[in-house]
């Protein structure tokens, strides 16, 4: 636990980086399971006998997942389709590695003239091809994970390769149900660019604890996300309102409305049963997709996951804004 906060330090002091809307391979950002989504972010302390923590958390790459296969497919919004699929596959008798792909359909478009008239057709498709390996420091009992991703993306008649690497730490407490995590995800660049200008990848430094209730099959997680960047506030303008002589009343961001973005809180109820329920509350999504006047639960997420000997199926349901919203799709293999 230590040695994770000291890293929290470290990096906090030595990065920087924007989030949304200033990077490219932005679809390596999407929520890689339903399990996730429905816990409102990349939660880092999932059980590590699941296929679905690895896939947020390398460090959580062991034994314990040899075998196991997921596929998630999510319709995502304005036709667009995405999915994960991963693999734990066994080197030998005491090493395990997970194959895992990302993929992103953006859908087909109509190209145009000056004119208007239609001259072809064009579509935009993203992947990203992962192998993950971790490392256990028996003294610690500290995991120490990384994932390496081979980036592929195809924009009309633009293509750009690049590559990422994930890091990750995870500690789970013996003499308590505490676990810690620490993930930074997405430090990479590009092979080659779209139109020779070199864009930024972006980057992710999280911080994860939970804990199990002991006379309640519930375990609850909090997330700290974006630790490399405290300003994530700004001042929305479709939420400003004007004093009785029409002058706009200052909204400037406090250091509460700071702090809160950063966190995302998310529970489980009967996380190791055959039927479990997952419930998250992204605060960062909340602040900013949310229009007042308008009740959408915008950061709200809730799914479900059912364990049938050898298949699990996971639904998840996410609330984005009142344009609209989104369901997440996995089924696991268990040998």
């Amino acid at each position: 636990m230590r040695l994770i906060v000291v890293c929290v330090f470290l990096f906090c002091a030595s990065l920087c980086a924007q989030v949304g809307g200033s990077n490219t391979y932005q679809f390596l950002d999407l929520l890689p399971s339903p399990r996730h989504m429905s816990l409102g972010t990349w939660v880092p302390t999932l059980s590590t006998a699941s296929i679905h923590s690895s896939l947020a958390n390398p460090a959580q790459v062991s034994d314990s997942i040899r075998g196991q296969i997921v596929f998630n497919y999510q319709p995502y919004f304005a036709g667009i389709n995405r999915g994960t699929a991963a693999a734990a596959i066994a080197l030998n008798e005491s090493n395990t590695i997970l194959v895992d792909t990302r993929f992103v359909h953006y859908g087909t478009f109509d190209e145009r003239d000056i004119f208007a008239e239609k001259i072809g057709e064009f579509s935009g498709n993203e992947v990203a091809l992962g192998v993950a390996y971790a490392y256990t420091i028996e003294s610690k009992n500290l995991r120490v994970g990384a994932r390496l991703k081979l980036i592929s993306s195809t924009l009309a008649d633009y293509q750009s390769i690049g590559w990422t690497a994930d890091l990750g730490l995870y500690h789970e407490s013996q003499s308590s149900r505490y676990r810690y995590a620490l993930v930074a995800r997405n430090i990479g660049s590009q092979f080659t660019t779209y139109d020779n200008v070199k864009e930024s990848i972006p980057f992710s430094l999280s911080f994860g604890i939970s804990n199990e209730l002991e006379y309640l099959p519930l375990r609850w997680h909090l997330s700290l996300d974006y630790l490399h960047r405290w300003d994530l506030a700004y001042v929305n303008t479709n939420q400003q309102q004007t004093d009785f002589e029409g002058e706009l009343v200052d909204d400037s961001p406090t250091f509460m409305d700071e702090l809160v973005r950063h966190l995302v809180f998310g529970a489980e109820l009967f996380p190791d049963r055959p039927f479990s329920i997952q419930v998250g509350y992204n605060f960062l999504r909340s602040a900013e997709l949310s229009i007042s006047e308008i009740r959408s639960f915008s950061g709200l997420s809730f799914g479900f996951g059912v364990n049938l000997r050898k298949f699990k199926f996971n639904y998840s349901h996410a609330r984005f804004s009142a344009a609209g919203n989104t369901n997440f799709l996995g089924l696991t293999f268990v040998p």
